[in-house]
């Protein structure tokens, strides 16, 4: 018998092990490591899962076998961003994976990783691992978790699952609206949900239900006086209200019929016999919305309910069409009145499309205690109505918690003074200007840049600093400096893509980066940037960076693109 007949006699014998695991289990953990590394690919899920921890204490890990089931069941991997991951998240995201596909869609069982292994055992054993449950328009099955035969698995949902990712409502409602509704009150009011996801514009009747009973404690709030509103806020509430109720208004005895079947002790009532129409359900918290908002729904639902969501911890709000000045007073106004509650909870703010920048310092204002604000701004459609944005450092002291700030397309060219006030009195983790024209209007680019680095060495919290899209070019050098000095700066991410950075410009970084020596290893974007124009001086440059640097490239082409010739109009 050959060498290769040995070899295939062994791979044999191990797939013969494999099958035969039901008996064999406890006998595997005396396999020599050689052995035991060939076995692990050949088992299920099942026993891969029992048998990590003995192949643990030999030294093995079984990351790279949870990674290529990840890579069979997800298709789409070899096109996205690709990060690694620590081993238990490779498994968690396996198993959470297959409880969806299983459940909800299908599976294919051509690997040997489900062999043996029914639908109810994959998602007795998968359900455990779901942290994040997504249902959406394909999703028919999940009337079932209403269903007798699944309520174990909907007992394991609510004990697991903090996140709930809805992504088409009124399509999800086609298949069992009473149903569906059961499903949620049980994970959102009995279970250990805090994180909803909203996409594609869910109705205005599953807005009112969701957040009718998930707005934590009411505090009683001693009469603040009421500052007098001088911009019309209230005004500008009552016309638009006016305006967008129609739209959303139901007749009263559908809305009562609703209301009776929605509420949740009947529901419980109704599909639980442990429960009757008397018992009273808990309330469930919402900590974390992101809500993908229709026209009015600002008007409609957010403004509502914001004033009095005291448990609510982040809100995150898109949108795929421009959020009005109007509308922004109307938001703003409804944020200010939660602040003044001393319950309020809310520090990490995030809006998508708003028009104009007019609303940045009334935001600041209203919102004294918020540690992260995130606003994506455009200007308006009409050119003529872009007004003058207030002093930048108005009122700044209304924000002493700020810790993350970001700014994106927004003119800050007029600002310089104001933003290093601003930095001045900062505590910030992050900061953020993408595409701000920070050095459009400068003469002499450094009597801006010097100060600014300065100012950001003085922030000893700051981590993060993203300058990505600022036509910074050759003053991408003068970022070096924040490395020098008897104080250098903390930062450990610099963003500094999209900024038309040449090989030259960057080797003079990278020259004085290992001058100075960073005590902290230095994450430093570098995409989008037209680096080959010059191969080797590129080559050069990363070479010095690579010992203080963790560099983000990439292999953009800009010789066949007209996007640094834009960068720098």
């Amino acid at each position: 018998m050959g060498i290769s007949d040995g070899n295939s006699l062994v791979q044999m014998c191990i797939v013969k092990v494999a099958q035969n695991m039901d008996v064999l289990e406890k006998k595997v953990s005396n396999l020599p490591v050689s052995l035991l590394k060939d076995l692990l690919p050949h088992l299920n899920i099942y026993y891969l899962n029992r048998i990590e921890t003995a192949a643990a204490t030999k030294g093995i890990s079984t990351s790279v076998i949870w990674a290529a089931i990840w890579r069979d069941l997800d298709q789409t991997w070899r096109w996205r961003l690709k990060s690694a991951l620590p081993d238990q998240d490779w498994k968690q995201r396996c198993l959470e994976r297959l409880f969806h596909m299983v459940l909800f869609t299908q599976v294919r069982r051509g690997g040997s990783y489900l062999s043996n292994l029914s639908d109810s055992s994959i998602l007795s054993m998968t359900v455990k691992h779901v942290q994040v449950l997504s249902l959406h328009t394909s999703t028919k099955n999940i009337c079932s978790l209403a269903s007798g035969d699944l309520r174990p698995i909907l007992s394991s949902l609510e004990k697991g699952v903090t996140s709930l990712k809805l992504l088409d409502v009124k399509s999800l409602f086609k298949h069992g609206r009473k149903y569906v509704l059961f499903v949620l009150h049980r994970l959102l009011d009995h279970g250990s949900v805090r994180e909803v996801v909203l996409r594609r514009n869910p109705d205005s009747s599953f807005l009112s239900w969701l957040t009718s009973r998930r707005r934590g404690h009411q505090l009683t709030v001693s009469a603040a006086p009421e500052t007098p509103h001088t911009d019309g806020h209230c005004s500008v509430v009552d016309d638009l209200d006016s305006r967008c109720s129609g739209e959303l208004e139901e007749p009263a005895a559908k809305r009562l019929a609703l209301d009776m079947e929605e509420n949740p002790e009947v529901l419980c009532s109704e599909f639980s016999s442990a429960n009757s129409p008397a018992d009273h359900c808990p309330e469930g918290q919402i900590h974390s919305l992101d809500f993908e908002v229709s026209k009015c729904q600002i008007l409609n639902t957010v403004s509502h309910i914001l004033p009095t969501w005291l448990c609510l911890r982040k809100l995150h709000l898109h949108s795929d069409w421009l959020i009005s000045e109007q509308e922004m007073a109307v938001l703003v106004e409804s944020l200010r009145r939660l602040f003044l509650n001393p319950g309020c909870s809310l520090t990490d703010l995030s809006l998508s499309h708003v028009s104009g920048h007019t609303h940045l310092m009334s935001m600041l204002r209203a919102c004294p205690t918020l540690q992260s604000l995130c606003l994506e701004i455009c200007p308006p459609a009409d050119r003529n109505t872009w007004r003058q944005q207030p002093q930048f450092t108005e009122n700044k002291e209304y924000n002493p918690s700020l810790k993350v700030l970001k700014l994106e397309d927004i003119n800050l060219s007029d600002y310089h003074q104001e933003i290093l006030q601003f930095l001045g009195c900062s505590v910030l983790e992050e900061l953020s200007f993408r595409d701000c024209r920070l050095l459009d209007k400068c003469a002499v680019k450094k009597d801006f840049l010097l100060p600014f680095v300065e100012a950001l060495k003085g922030i000893s919290s700051i981590r993060t600093l993203m300058l990505a899209q600022n036509r910074l070019a050759t003053s991408a050098i003068e970022m070096a400096a924040l490395f020098s000095g008897c104080r250098p700066s903390k930062i450990t991410k610099l963003d500094l893509s999209s900024n038309f950075i040449l090989p030259a410009e960057l080797l003079e970084f990278a020259q004085l980066l290992e001058t100075y020596k960073p005590v902290q290893r230095l994450t430093l974007d570098l995409r989008f940037n037209p680096l080959d124009r010059d191969p080797e001086i590129k080559g050069q440059a990363l070479r010095k960076l690579i010992p203080y640097c963790n560099i983000l490239t990439d292999d953009w082409d800009s010789r066949s693109t007209m996007a640094d010739h834009i960068s720098v109009m």
